[in-house]
């Protein structure tokens, strides 16, 4: 059985991770841009986005760090189920395409906040898979399986039926209540229970974490200061980045506090 400590720790690593690259490649870019923009009035800095391609490379390194600490993890997880099955379990062509899923979805609700869907259109895909790639990943490789799969299925069922089971089970792990409330007679089932039930309060701080730094970065659109920081969709991936380090730091500490209590 992986322990809560050790994925909090790996959670946390993979969210300090994206923060590092943040600011060693995208804000060295932020700050050359506003040399070169600071004759320009700030309303007209703030209405050009930053540039697709610098953004569409800081996400590339985004994805790198991602697909090592995937790997790392499956490392582990191979490692523990040669002397136990812990459930964890998630197939390439799953993660792929649940991850495009709420890339879909993440799209549609930035635009339902404000954005207007024909302006920078390709800005919001995006910036909708960095954050579907960085709030998922974690999550689908340590989600138990069994959660994301349908009571009554059948070999023969394509994956597309499947799809609305697996949106509404992760969405259910995310935001919804801990896994079992029940009191199970066995000792060691219970532990697990109890150590199932923090690693799901881990990734449910790390997503609230998420909306909201990127509900209190959001606040810079309406400001005009002429930062470069303000230029979209910065705030999303810096809101997105920062609220995801200090909601799992704080899913962590609450971890370690339970597991020592």
């Amino acid at each position: 059985m992986v322990q809560a400590q050790s994925i909090a720790a790996i959670v946390a690593a993979h969210a300090m991770g994206n923060a590092l690259l943040l600011h060693s490649t995208l804000f060295p870019l932020l700050e050359a841009n506003s040399l070169a923009m600071g004759h320009m009035d700030p309303s007209d800095i703030i209405g050009h986005p930053f540039p697709l391609h610098q953004l569409c490379k800081f996400v590339a390194f985004s994805l790198v760090w991602n697909l090592l600490v995937a790997l790392a993890c499956r490392m582990i997880l191979i490692t523990k189920s040669q002397t136990q099955n812990d459930g964890h379990q998630s197939g390439v062509v799953h993660v792929i395409l649940m991850i495009w899923l709420y890339t879909v979805l993440i799209h549609l609700i930035i635009i339902l906040c404000g954005i207007h869907p024909t302006i920078f259109p390709v800005h919001t895909l995006v910036s909708a898979l960095y954050l579907a790639f960085n709030m998922l990943l974690p999550v689908l490789i340590f989600m138990p399986v069994n959660l994301t799969q349908p009571q009554y299925s059948h070999h023969h069922d394509s994956i597309v039926k499947e799809v609305p089971y697996k949106v509404k089970a992760v969405s259910n792990y995310l935001f919804g209540p801990p896994l079992t409330k029940e009191q199970p007679k066995k000792q060691h089932i219970h532990e697990q229970q109890k150590n199932q039930n923090r690693i799901q309060h881990i990734h449910q701080y790390a997503a609230l974490g998420t909306a909201i730094g990127m509900g209190a970065c959001a606040i810079l659109r309406i400001l005009d200061h002429g930062m470069q920081i303000q230029r979209y969709p910065i705030p999303i991936i810096v809101g997105a980045t920062w609220g995801r380090c200090g909601g799992v730091l704080l899913g962590a500490m609450i971890v370690v506090i339970s597991s020592s209590s």
